[in-house]
């Protein structure tokens, strides 16, 4: 794998017909890691893209530190879309000014475009500023979200500048300028808003994510009013009403867990993947998240190695086309989704699935159901998304646990879908590998059980048994050291 060059994601600068939407869940998270969340949504470098924050906890509540806790995340995401506001009406202003322009002057123009880009790497490591660093995360948060952007702005800027002799440096095309600005635009121009299924009666309540996911997806597209009877609020479609509320449709969608945070070319990056002959039916692409590194705790440290771990691992599902989802962070295509739907009955009202929410591990039953369709999932390898490990063992424990029972509730969905026709070679190694990660973590528990409870004879005492194992952790060992940990990890 190769990176792709920054001007080979021009055809997605100028693709604003299509558009993207960043759906960030959450419940009851503090206001602080959400915004983190949102800044590395909204700075994402796509055209004509929403960010909506679909917050999950509790309305009609009494409770004092719950009302405040609510007031405070649905002033987050106004908060953010007015600052980045400010700095998009510069731009747009100077993009105006440019193309009311009768005679352009292609040197003078790209020196102007230097000089917009250079207002643009200021603005990032001025953000920078405005966030003190208490954690590990917050430096991460800083680096990916404002100073990265800010020194790769500085260059570019640089790149644009004519330097000494007036005849040297890079004079732009009309088309070139004309990119350049889009991707100016697309820094800043974005919506940001929040959503609660919960005020609203004829929505799920079900108390998961998937449903939160849910909730939102059948609504895109439609415009709505609402209807007050009694108490209770409804959702309506507005038909010819003026609507209270729209949704656009968009081609794509990003899942984004309130505690992640991806860099600033994460979406750009994907969707250019998605593009490429081949990748047609492509439902998922993602970067298998890594934990936040420099975790102060010995503990949180080896459980952010283990996720860094599957960072590897899952560039080999794809090599045996048996990727499966991973929920902190994907781009999924709308369409493929529209292809997996499902519809129900909750309370007496219509209910559309388009994520599977039978377990915790939502996005693992959904991968299967997606796979059986057609479509095929794929990781794209680079560290482009974090998310925070569990710092205590406790809730380490309540994760790992969620990981494995989800697995064997959907073993026998995968035994269907890998037992239909047609029967290939590639289907069975495919197999064994998804039934490997869906099993391996209770079959593990089980053998761990076993060792306690068989009577092993002292024929198993043998020095060969313990040295079997020395090839497995050589190679766990090895993936570390790659990954920046010790050998002593």
């Amino acid at each position: 794998h190769s990176a792709a060059d920054i001007n080979a994601l021009r055809p997605v600068f100028k693709s604003d017909k299509r558009g993207l939407t960043i759906l960030v869940p959450s419940y009851k998270e503090e206001p602080g890691v959400i915004e983190q969340t949102l800044w590395s949504a909204a700075l994402q470098v796509c055209p004509q893209r929403r960010v909506v924050l679909l917050i999950d906890n509790p309305v009609n509540t009494t409770d004092l530190k719950d009302l405040h806790l609510l007031d405070m995340t649905r002033r987050l995401p106004h908060r953010v879309e007015k600052i980045l506001a400010e700095q998009a009406g510069r731009f747009r202003l100077a993009y105006d000014s440019y193309r009311q322009q009768q005679m352009v002057d292609f040197r003078k123009e790209t020196q102007h475009v230097a000089m917009l880009y250079k207002e643009a790497s200021r603005w990032f490591a001025d953000q920078a500023k405005q966030f003190r660093i208490n954690s590990h995360t917050d430096r991460l948060f800083i680096d990916k979200v404002f100073l990265e952007p800010a020194v790769m702005y500085r260059q570019h800027a640089r790149s644009l500048s004519i330097r000494g002799n007036k005849r040297k440096g890079v004079i732009l095309n009309r088309e070139q300028i004309e990119h350049e600005y889009n991707r100016l635009l697309a820094l800043f121009e974005v919506k940001l808003d929040y959503f609660e299924r919960k005020k609203y009666v004829n929505l799920s309540h079900e108390a998961n994510k998937a449903m939160n996911l849910n909730s939102y997806l059948g609504l895109m597209g439609g415009s709505y009013i609402e209807r007050v009877k009694g108490k209770e609020v409804f959702l309506e479609e507005a038909g010819s009403k003026l609507a209270e509320l729209v949704v656009p449709d968009t081609e794509f969608v990003v899942t984004l867990d309130a505690d992640s945070i991806i860099a600033h070319d994460y979406s750009a990056r994907l969707i250019h993947q998605l593009d490429q002959p081949g990748n047609q039916r492509v439902a998922v692409i993602q970067t298998p998240y890594s934990a936040i590194p420099d975790a102060p705790g010995i503990l949180e440290r080896i459980a952010g190695a283990t996720t860094d771990i599957q960072y590897i691992i899952h560039q080999g599902f794809t090599s045996y086309r048996a990727t499966f989802w991973v929920g902190a962070n994907a781009l999924l295509r709308k369409k493929a989704l529209e292809d997996i739907v499902t519809v129900s009955r909750e309370r007496g009202f219509e209910v559309r699935r388009y994520i599977q929410d039978r377990t915790v591990i939502e996005d693992t039953e959904s991968s299967v159901d997606l796979v059986d369709r057609g479509w095929s999932l794929l990781n794209y390898p680079e560290r482009l998304a974090y998310s925070a490990t569990p710092p205590d063992f406790g809730s380490l424990l309540i994760q790992r646990r969620r990981w494995a029972n989800g697995g064997l509730i959907i073993f026998p969905k995968l035994l269907r879908y890998l037992f239909r026709r047609p029967r290939t070679a590639s289907k069975i190694s495919e197999g064994l590998v998804r039934s490997h990660y869906l099993t391996s973590i209770a079959a593990v528990n089980i053998g761990l059980l076993m060792l306690f409870v068989y009577p092993f004879t002292k024929s198993m005492n043998t020095l060969w048994l313990p040295l079997t194992a020395v090839p497995y952790f050589y190679l766990y060992g090895r993936d570390l050291v790659s990954l920046n940990y010790r050998w002593s990890d």
